[in-house]
């Protein structure tokens, strides 16, 4: 069972090439409670950002501007951990950067198990 959020387009960055997706920019940050995402996106807008989360797998994909020459698409690919409650999954876009929030299972939540004396 994996614990750690792997940047698939690191792994296989032939695949977005192939396709003509422009990779943004993503930092990725943990805390106790949750796997925190951002992706650099600017030109997009809220309407033409679309997050898919399948399993273990999380795909960001945005357009901006008008199809032509103008036009880009952006698009990274994440294989998550186990232990992410797809429920509670949300995200929003601030000023071009698209902020993915996945909270962690109780399961991996750090937990203090108490001692009993005998």
């Amino acid at each position: 069972m994996s614990t750690e959020l792997t940047d698939r387009n690191a792994v296989q960055p032939e695949a977005v090439q192939q396709e003509r997706w422009l990779r943004p920019a993503c930092d990725v940050y943990e805390n106790e409670n949750e796997w925190l995402i951002s992706a650099d996106v600017p030109g997009v807008v809220d309407s033409a950002l679309t997050l898919h989360l399948h399993g273990t797998e999380l795909v960001i994909e945005g357009r901006r501007g008008e199809e032509g020459s103008s036009y880009a698409g952006y698009r990274r690919l994440f294989t998550l951990p186990h232990g992410i409650d797809a429920n509670k999954a949300s995200a929003e876009l601030r000023d071009g950067v698209a902020w993915v929030h996945l909270p962690k299972s109780d399961s991996l939540k750090p937990r203090r198990i108490a001692i009993k004396t005998a």
